[in-house]
């Protein structure tokens, strides 16, 4: 009978525990799915590489999840028993609180067991491996980064172009401008050249064929030297190399101890060993506390234990994040620093277990219901006028449209329920995630709350296809559950008509995303990117005024400089490289600074020219002052640009026409323009994939809805992340790349309804 007992209340704990661990592991998982998908693509990474980065993560994400899930398990189980009065029943056939605590004692030992395996042995190794894959894959330069007619300055101590590039792979036509010795000027030209890089090694390889280096001293550019080759390599150092030292938590359990009685004064190795019991704990703290707080619950069943367990979550993590401040400025200790969030859990779930020992019960409904004074009961004079008002009301719409307002006021409710609840989930990501730099850097707490207000819009145009994905699911199919679709059908409308709801709505959030990406989401970006560079501690790369001080013009004409005084339209340390049909040096123009002197007009002051016959260098002429006609007016070399987040597609537009005239290649900023116009659909795609899984799923109940609702949600995002990467690498062309999820799902969607049987 124990046994049986036992294996009931697991099967009830098990089920919302499943789900509630891939929706809390998928939302950590969402922004690495479309962050490290771009980057990684980008950078040439394998398939098998991206998989192994991705399976690297999700210990350390696991580590925070299991927790977090096992107290929605508990919390919803417990609370579908206490609703659905089967608490009552057992009571009365003398089953009281210890005989229920045992089986979810024994869950929760099986989590806290699995979570602090990984938290003190797996996690610390997968995050070492993950840094160490993802620097091995940022120094791989590859060549698909560097491309033909634009100028790679990627490499350091080097500027890069060729305007061709062979069959075989090699560039043709090589212009090569080292910065390696600053006090010489070092330029050189090659009819082909390759970019070699090999696994493992230090620094990359230019391999040079049939060239020659033009080279002069700075403070004496009358001595001018010429080096023909048939063939030269140039070193390439990478600019990004891998930290072999592991950081506190990186160290598996036993590397820390011993690192701990090397350095017995570290704050930060004592508070990363108190977290490895903490966290892991905490995992009977809240099974404990969901068991109490469950049986106490009469109404609401597994969603309110749902809702409840995120705000508990919140509120845990919240603690411990300050609990971390804490023990880095020395106001506590790392122990009371570390266990004090998790000890006030066990204490809330005693004060709850005497509660329901009491057997009282918590009205959470009560909690949160929300009455408005227009949506309150009339006073009892009033009830004769407004029943008459009701009824006049409901004589003036047909059966249909009273349908679309039951299903359209049910999808709204499930809507905010989800909306708010994955808001609140990202808002504590997003304290998780930088908590470590703002603690590394000095930085406020306030900083991270300023962040969480700016990326508010960019995490709602993220969530709204999920939260209406979810809504669509859950309503139609609690419909489907409760026979109302059959009632519907019967009497006479179909299920496209009873979706009509729906779809509008799916396509008003698509209107409010599309709105939002123009008109709020680019200052919001800049904000939250300024914020940002405060939490980092790093210089601001928001809004910066566009001097691109490597410019290709007309007829092989280079210009470089080193920077642009906007106030005083002036070029500081111009230059002038001018090549002939041949790719070979035809004059070279220097001068100290450059001011405009209309649109097309430059004063060139304290310089010198030179002029070349067959690469052979002719007499200096220096000069004062002298005005200089081109063919490129100020536009071309200077425009104030902002980083693609803070764009919207009208200014992405104008941005590649400006890429374009300067022969600069706009393609990853096309392929941002095109994403701009097919994400905003995505709500409505979501709505088109969840009316038939609705019907499909029959009478499954609403945690099978949240769990389809994540895992399409997991495939569409992994598929909008891997063909944006193909995009903007060029794999694909933007304009299929960015609607060839779209246009998948909605297939999907249309399969899927034709299957359901009516």
């Amino acid at each position: 009978m124990k046994r049986a007992f036992d294996r009931y209340i697991l099967k009830e704990i098990a089920s919302p525990f499943a789900i509630g661990l891939s929706i809390y592991t998928f939302t950590l998982l969402i922004n690495q799915i479309l962050i490290l998908s771009k980057t990684l693509i980008a950078k040439g990474a394998t398939a098998g590489t991206i998989f192994k980065m991705f399976l690297y993560l999700l210990p350390d994400f696991l580590s925070f999840t299991i927790p977090m899930a096992t107290l929605m398990g508990v919390l919803a189980g417990m609370s579908r028993l206490s609703s659905d009065s089967e608490i009552i029943a057992l009571r009365t056939m003398g089953v009281r609180n210890r005989q229920l605590l045992r089986p979810v004692l024994w869950f929760s030992l099986g989590t806290w067991l699995v979570s602090s395996w990984l938290i003190m042995f797996v996690a610390p190794e997968a995050n070492y491996r993950f840094n160490k894959l993802y620097t091995g894959v940022a120094l791989a330069q590859t060549i698909s980064g560097i491309k033909p007619g634009v100028f790679y300055q990627g490499l350091p101590f080097y500027s890069l172009y060729f305007p061709d590039q062979q069959r075989n792979g090699d560039w043709r036509n090589v212009f090569l401008y080292s910065m390696k010795m600053p006090e010489e000027d070092t330029l050189v030209l090659a009819r082909t050249g390759r970019f070699l890089y090999k696994q493992g090694q230090k620094d990359n390889h230019l391999v040079l064929n049939d060239g020659v280096v033009h080279s002069y001293k700075k403070n004496d550019p009358g001595k001018y030297s010429l080096t023909f080759f048939e063939r030269k390599t140039e070193t390439v150092s990478n600019s990004v190399t891998f930290r072999q030292s592991r950081r506190s938590m990186q160290l598996v359990f036993p590397e820390l101890v011993r690192r701990m009685r090397a350095q017995p004064g570290d704050v930060l190795l004592s508070q990363e060993f108190h977290k490895k019991f903490a966290l892991p704990f905490a995992c009977l703290a809240l099974g404990f506390l969901g068991m109490s707080l469950g049986i106490s619950t009469r109404k609401g069943g597994k969603t309110s234990g749902f809702v409840i367990s995120l705000g508990i979550i919140f509120i845990y993590y919240v603690l411990m994040t300050a609990g971390r401040n804490l023990i880095v400025k020395r106001i506590v200790s790392p122990f009371w620093g570390s266990w004090a969030p998790t000890l006030f859990l066990v204490a809330l779930g005693i004060w709850l277990y005497r509660f329901s020992s009491l057997e009282k019960a918590i009205h959470w409904d009560r909690l949160f219901s929300f009455h408005p004074p227009w949506l309150q009961s009339p006073r009892p004079r009033d009830r004769k006028d407004a029943a008459v008002a009701a009824r006049a009301r409901r004589s003036r719409l047909n059966p249909v449209k009273i349908l679309d307002r039951y299903v359209l006021r049910r999808m709204l409710l499930i809507f905010s329920l989800v909306f708010s609840s994955l808001l609140l989930v990202f808002y504590l990501v997003n304290i998780l995630e930088q908590i470590d730099n703002l603690i590394e850097n000095g930085v406020p707490f306030i900083y991270v709350l300023k962040y969480n207000v700016y990326v508010t819009p960019e995490i709602a145009t993220i969530i709204l296809p999920i939260a209406i994905l979810t809504a669509v699911l859950l309503t139609f199919s609690l419909m489907s559950k409760n026979n109302e679709v059959v009632a519907v059908q019967v009497s006479g409308i179909s299920l496209p008509r009873l979706a009509l709801p729906a779809l509008f709505l799916g396509l008003f959030l698509s209107l409010a995303v599309f709105f939002i990406q123009e008109n709020v989401l680019p200052e919001a970006n800049r904000r939250s990117a300024s914020v940002l560079d405060v939490i980092y501690n790093r210089k601001s790369a928001v809004d910066v005024e566009f001097a691109r001080n490597w410019v290709l013009g007309r007829d092989n004409r280079v210009y470089f400089y080193d920077f642009y005084e906007k106030h005083r339209k002036r070029f500081v340390h111009f230059n002038i490289i001018d090549l002939d049909g041949e790719f070979r040096l035809h004059r070279r123009l220097t001068a100290l600074s450059a001011t405009w002197q209309g649109e097309r007009s430059l004063l060139l002051r304290d310089g010198f020219s030179r002029e070349f016959r067959d690469q052979l260098p002719g007499a200096i002429r220096p000069f004062k002052k002298m005005r200089l006609d081109i063919a490129e007016n100020r536009k071309f070399f200077t425009e104030k640009v902002r980083f693609t987040g803070a764009m919207n597609s009208s200014e992405l537009r104008d941005y590649i026409r400006y890429l374009e005239e300067k022969r600069s290649d706009p393609l990853r900023y096309r392929a941002q323009l095109y994403n701009n116009y097919a994400f905003p659909f995505s709500s409505l795609v979501m709505v088109f994939i969840a009316i038939p899984f609705s019907f499909l799923m029959g009478n499954r109940g609403a945690l099978f809805g949240i769990g389809i609702a994540v895992g399409v949600s997991m495939i569409y995002w992994g598929a909008l992340g891997i063909f944006s990467a193909l995009g903007t690498t060029g794999v694909l062309s933007p304009l299929p790349a960015a609607f060839a999820p779209l246009v998948l799902f909605t297939l999907a969607s249309v399969y899927l309804f034709f299957r359901i049987k009516t």
